[in-house]
């Protein structure tokens, strides 16, 4: 709430909702200035109520505010905001009930999974066997994914955070989403192997000095129109390069993978803030924006562009899921 004037008053300040009220007395700009999250019908004529209503800024008087943790607020506000039926409580309590799965866990992985727990993921199965380095944001621990669980249970400790060794694992007890984050290639094994199993996923890979993140990849809807998966990519980069099947099979070879550097640090925080953005949107009931699609990142600008894509012809992955 601000004041622009002794007869006009500002509510919000993003342009998708901001409205400015005027033709105000000045105890009647006085009284909403000071109505915050109360009632404001007495405060405000008719054209005024309306304006507000329009923009999603009102409630019945009837309707109580619900209860939410306070480190989940900002997530309830803004949510509540952007949702066409303005209830953010229930996005954040769905993300309460939800498991996410975060394997590679680098400079983005650990930016993936920090961002996950904060914003309210119930549990965080992590997995990463790979000795942290001194590159790594987490270092006390046997291996990454312990490092990283120790980390997290400090800055949010009401998630729950487990180690999820190999692929077993996640099949046993499968996740609401995959998030795979690797150097220079995602494994088309492990693409295989969550498409098989109907789990929803997303890929992201860091490059010398750029970043993709996506598709996201999840079982097909009756009448959906057919979405690309790992596989789709890999073979509309085949036809383009004929050699990218002998240079993929290089760059996920454990013997390569192992020199694999990590990305620099705005490159690793833009990818992996991206992807868990993504994965919330799901977890939301949203359709991510890298449904059918790919952000591409490149330093040093670092500023994503949308890349679509589609299903090739020759996979045969719609007949997979769903």
């Amino acid at each position: 709430m601000l004041r622009r004037a002794t007869d006009e008053v500002q509510v919000g300040l993003d342009p998708r909702w901001a409205v400015r009220v005027d033709g105000l007395t000045p105890e009647r700009a006085e009284r909403l200035l000071r109505a915050g999250d109360r009632h404001v019908d007495d405060a405000l004529p008719a054209p005024a109520l309306d304006a507000l209503g329009a923009a999603g800024l009102l409630r019945p008087a009837t309707a109580r505010a619900r209860p939410v943790r306070a480190d989940l607020r900002p997530e309830a506000l803004a949510h509540g905001l952007v949702r066409a039926d303005g209830d953010g409580v229930a996005a954040v309590r769905r993300r309460s009930r939800s498991t996410v799965a975060v394997v590679g866990l680098g400079r983005a992985g650990a930016v993936v999974a920090t961002t996950l727990a904060v914003a309210g993921v119930g549990t965080l199965l992590l997995d990463d066997p790979r000795v942290p380095g001194p590159e790594d944001p987490a270092g006390d621990g046997a291996d990454r994914a312990t490092a990283l669980t120790g980390a997290l249970g400090l800055l949010a400790p009401r998630t729950r955070v487990r180690a999820a060794r190999g692929r077993d694992r996640l099949l046993a007890d499968p996740p609401d989403a995959v998030v795979t984050v690797s150097a220079d290639a995602t494994d088309p094994a492990t693409a295989l192997l969550l498409l098989g199993a109907d789990l929803p996923h997303l890929p992201v890979v860091t490059r010398e000095a750029d970043a993709l993140v996506g598709p996201f990849v999840r079982p097909a809807r009756p009448g959906d129109d057919p979405l690309p998966c790992l596989r789709c990519l890999d073979l509309h980069r085949a036809a383009a390069d004929p050699a990218w099947p002998v240079v993929l099979a290089q760059l996920v070879s454990p013997r390569v993978g192992a020199r694999a550097a990590e990305p620099p640090a705005a490159l690793a925080t833009v990818a992996g803030g991206l992807a868990a953005a993504e994965v919330l949107a799901h977890l939301d009931g949203e359709e991510p924006r890298t449904s059918g699609a790919q952000y591409e990142i490149e330093v040093p600008s670092v500023a994503p562009r949308l890349r679509r894509w589609a299903a090739h012809d020759g996979c045969g992955c719609a007949a997979l899921v769903g």
